[in-house]
């Protein structure tokens, strides 16, 4: 079997709150919407090559919600990494298609204006006891 990889990561700006959903399972989702950009430029010509920018979905679930619920807000600038997911359902009768980025990890980049909450910074008692041990340094770059 051949390998296959369906990794993204994105940055950007948050364009609204998360919007905040806990399952009749109690498990946590949080959805908001990313928009990326590819600057403009000017061709050689002189004509100039507007701004593109484009709008995508982020899906967070569990204790990944709860940090977008608590910390992420419009405006924020966001790294999400993530994986690519298409999904198809029926509203009024017309089959629609979507396609979603599966958040596994968000870091903050900058905080809009409006925050002055950070996030928790994460200490040895926060590091799962079955997570594997770094190995000791001998100095040696590799």
């Amino acid at each position: 079997m051949s390998k296959s990889v369906n990794q993204v990561t994105l940055i950007g700006n948050i364009g609204k709150d998360p919007e905040i959903r806990t399952l009749e399972n109690g498990v946590k989702v949080a959805t908001f919407s990313l928009a990326t950009s590819t600057g403009g430029f000017k061709k050689q010509d002189g004509t100039d090559v507007p701004e593109k920018t484009s709008w995508h979905n982020v899906v967070c679930w569990r204790g990944l919600a709860d940090l977008a619920e608590k910390f992420v807000k419009k405006g924020d600038k966001l790294t999400v990494f993530g994986s690519i997911s298409y999904r198809e359902y029926e509203k009024d009768g017309v089959k629609r298609y979507a396609t979603d980025i599966i958040a596994y990890d968000v870091v903050l980049m900058s905080k809009s204006e409006t925050t002055s909450t950070r996030p928790p910074q994460l200490s040895e008692a926060d590091i799962p006891e079955d997570f594997p041990p770094m190995p000791p340094s001998d100095g040696l770059p590799w």
